[in-house]
């Protein structure tokens, strides 16, 4: 029933091109953590990204790096890899790759038992080759961190715990505008069915106001509305419920709203500065202005849903599992799920985040956010504890990465160079 309520959708949205149009324009920008973004449109000259192949020597630390946990990151990526059909599309608009373009190298990764430092070195000199990737019209590029918060909740709604994981609505609908329009392939819609027509999903003030009381399962209930908004920008984390049973949760689905960053609200409104706006310090100023609390936060209309999830267990995008430390979430527009990307940046101590140090580190892309928007942008999962929520917290530093791209792919690279 599910199916044909899908397929009637999308002819809908075929059939009523303003509506479509008008609700792309407002969705295209977004998706959340933990599911594949919608890229932008891309239809001018500038907005092509610069491609140079470069050597290892050039890669600021490479030298020094230390790459077995790279190799086991990159090791699960390449059980995804290795299942899919050779011609499915794994690049982007700007790089055409294949999963054929990656399952030799991950069926020599995997061949690799058990992996130690000589090893994975080797591996990645003998197969990929460093590309540089970059905007020179907007410079440095931003990395950030998230983490798998830990959050006090229960199963059932009590006076203490009155705030809803909603599970996705029966009645949220996700379609594909790349069915009808090839110009627009990848690029999704959000929202439900009124009347016969597809209008846009309720926005988070309307569901904060109840109106998914009987549309919506709950996951579980937690304390507090700033908690469940953190946890939507980490896109999973573990509910603690009484008699040290715990939940693990991750998203599941999104209202098709885009997302506005809290901090930006609060600096627009004179409260807070790029320098300051942490996210302990958002917390602080929320939890000590409870009158400001929901007119804040509803100014992000974004919403996630989520479902429950293995226990310890953080997917990404790719539908994997995160490495604390390895894995970054990054805009699919411009980087492929799954490449390895040497990261030169700096991160916050975890014992004195405001002391800043070098982190020249190979990750893997391997997951995606709301905020994660642009050529050079990155989102590092620090995993979850005291330690990860401290640097995640604070992270907010310039940087710059290389893709790591199987050498046998290397004549595409100097293709489009030349281009």
């Amino acid at each position: 029933m599910k199916k044909k309520i899908l397929f009637s959708t999308l002819f809908l949205v075929a059939a009523s091109a303003c509506v479509s149009i008008w609700w792309y324009l407002q969705t295209a920008k977004y998706l959340p953590s933990s599911l594949p973004q919608v890229p932008e449109v891309s239809t001018t000259a500038e907005s092509k990204p610069t491609f140079r192949p470069v050597s290892f020597n050039e890669l600021p630390g490479w030298h020094h790096a230390q790459l077995r946990k790279s190799l086991q990151a990159f090791q699960i990526s390449c059980q995804t890899f290795i299942k899919q059909d050779p011609e499915q599309v794994a690049g982007t608009d700007s790089l055409e790759l294949r999963a054929k373009d990656w399952q030799p190298v991950c069926h020599a990764a995997l061949k690799i038992k058990p992996v130690n430092a000589k090893n994975a070195r080797e591996f990645f000199l003998n197969w990929f080759q460093p590309v540089e990737f970059h905007d020179k019209e907007a410079g440095p590029g931003l990395f950030t961190g998230y983490y798998v918060p830990a959050i006090k909740g229960s199963t059932k709604r009590t006076a203490e715990f009155k705030i809803p994981l909603y599970e996705t609505p029966d009645d949220l609908i996700t379609s594909d505008l790349g069915m009808f329009f090839n110009d627009l392939k990848s690029r999704r819609i959000v929202g439900r069915l009124e009347k016969r027509k597809l209008v846009p999903y309720y926005t988070r003030a309307q569901i904060n106001k109840g109106v998914l009381k009987d549309k919506a399962k709950v996951v579980a209930w937690i304390n507090s509305p700033i908690d469940r908004l953190f946890l939507e920008i980490q896109g999973s984390g573990v509910i603690e419920m009484d008699q040290g049973k715990t939940l693990s949760v991750g998203y599941d689905a999104q209202n098709g709203w885009p997302y506005t960053a809290i901090a930006g609200v609060l600096i627009k409104q004179g409260i807070m500065t790029k320098d300051n706006a942490s996210m302990q310090a958002i917390k602080r100023y929320l939890t000590e202005h409870p009158e400001q609390m929901n007119k804040v936060i509803n100014k992000n209309k974004s919403f996630v849903f989520f479902r429950k999830m293995q226990q310890g267990i953080a997917l990404g995008s790719q539908g994997v599992p995160l490495t604390p430390g390895y894995s970054m979430a990054v805009d699919r527009q411009w980087i492929p799920m799954g490449t390895p990307l040497w990261l030169n940046t700096t991160r916050p101590d975890s014992k004195d985040p405001d002391v800043n140090k070098p982190m020249h580190r190979l990750m893997i892309a391997q997951d995606t956010g709301g905020a994660i928007r642009g050529k050079v942008r990155g989102d590092v999962f620090w995993g979850g504890g005291e330690h990860a929520t401290l640097i995640a917290g604070h992270m907010k530093n310039p940087g710059k990465y290389w893709l790591l791209l199987p050498k046998h792919v290397t004549n595409k690279i100097n293709s489009i160079a030349k281009n």
